[in-house]
């Protein structure tokens, strides 16, 4: 279902404007009298509504051509340019994508998105700020239209970007969490499993959203601007892609890390527990063997004033030794807790300078 359509745009004098809810076949009708017009759509099921949408604004590329790409698409049909961007959206302890739809004709600009998309619906809030700064001149068009799409694919990286930070957050409260002197039930192997999941869809989102803005840098598009300067918004967006990707790359690592710090820290107590049983078994083992010994010594009744006291020396004894010989065992240094919290704090520091 068609859930909202609203328009923004610029009209012949230059003059900005916005209507907020309009019926589809009246933004059809405004996008042919206008200067440039935006029409935002916001659907249940891109799948099902953008076809129907495509016919009544006369726009004659197959959307399933963008629909069926990996998280990105790009496809330059001369008169026409689609573009398939994603989403980075919060689930059930992971992150999914969800896709965003733009179209450009000339003078038009075309957005389809479910309500994840909120962001840009933001961004429509502020249009006509937007559009105010844009060049006026009738020759101008590709201008004006690409840096409306430089604006809205750079509020889709940002809308990602918090993402990353919403993963940050999650390995903050699970360290928390196996540093707190409380601790409750967990798998920890599922939920850095699913961190890691999340992480590693963030980063295919942001390296398809990489690719479909290097294609409209270079791609030669007829619907995209030729002048450096307005190409050079692009430049900017994919060095802060980059950094994002950078980003994501030390936070994989740090997880990782922690992954393998968590199953070092097991191997240790699992070592520890194997030598205090043997300390416990060799104690046990020396003082049954001598009363084993002793027990067949005849009339050993009558000695049982210095077999017991030979039995509790031997017992303290074995212990003794046993335990200064696995010390060497116990004391090995080990990757644990600190190292990890240490080489964490690197990397948050390297986070902050990218």
């Amino acid at each position: 279902m068609l859930k909202t359509v609203s328009i923004a745009g610029l009209q012949p004098d230059g003059v900005p404007f916005k209507t907020p809810s309009v019926d589809l076949t009246e933004a059809a009708r405004v996008a042919t009298g206008g200067h440039l017009t935006w029409i935002e759509c916001v659907v249940d099921n891109i799948v099902e509504e953008t076809p129907k949408i495509f016919e009544k604004l006369g726009i004659t590329m197959d959307p399933s051509l963008l629909l069926s790409g990996y998280v990105s698409s790009y496809e330059d049909r001369g008169d026409t340019l689609g573009l398939m961007i994603p989403f980075v959206i919060p689930g059930n302890n992971t992150t999914q994508t969800t896709p965003l739809l733009v179209f450009m004709k000339k003078d038009l600009v075309v957005t389809i998105h479910d309500d994840y998309g909120g962001k840009i619906t933001r961004l429509y809030n502020y249009s006509t700020t937007l559009l105010r700064k844009l060049p006026k001149e009738p020759d101008n068009w590709s201008n004006r239209q690409t840096i409306l799409l430089a604006r809205i694919i750079d509020e889709i990286s940002e809308t990602n970007f918090s993402i990353l930070r919403l993963i940050v957050d999650r390995t903050e409260q699970l360290e928390l969490d196996l540093a707190g002197s409380r601790q409750i039930q967990r798998d920890l192997s599922v939920e850095l499993s699913n961190m890691k999941t999340s992480l590693l869809t963030f980063l295919n989102a942001v390296w398809a959203t990489y690719d479909t803005v290097h294609n409209l840098k270079y791609g030669d598009a007829d619907m995209i601007s030729d002048d450096e300067p307005v190409l050079a918004k692009f430049e900017v967006i994919l060095s802060r892609l980059d950094r994002q990707i950078q980003m994501a790359e030390n936070l994989m690592q740090m997880i990782a890390t922690g992954i393998n710090v968590i199953q070092t820290q097991v191997s240790n107590k699992l070592s520890i527990l194997v030598v205090w049983f043997t300390v416990a078994g060799t104690a046990v083992l020396v003082p049954n063997t001598l009363a084993t010994v002793f027990s067949i010594f005849p009339d050993h009744e009558a000695n049982f004033q210095w077999m017991l006291p030979t039995i509790i020396f031997s017992t303290i004894a074995s212990a003794w030794f046993t335990y200064r010989y696995t010390k060497s065992w116990r004391t090995t240094k080990s990757f644990g807790m600190p190292q990890f919290r240490k080489l964490r704090g690197l990397s948050k520091f390297r986070i902050r300078r990218i």
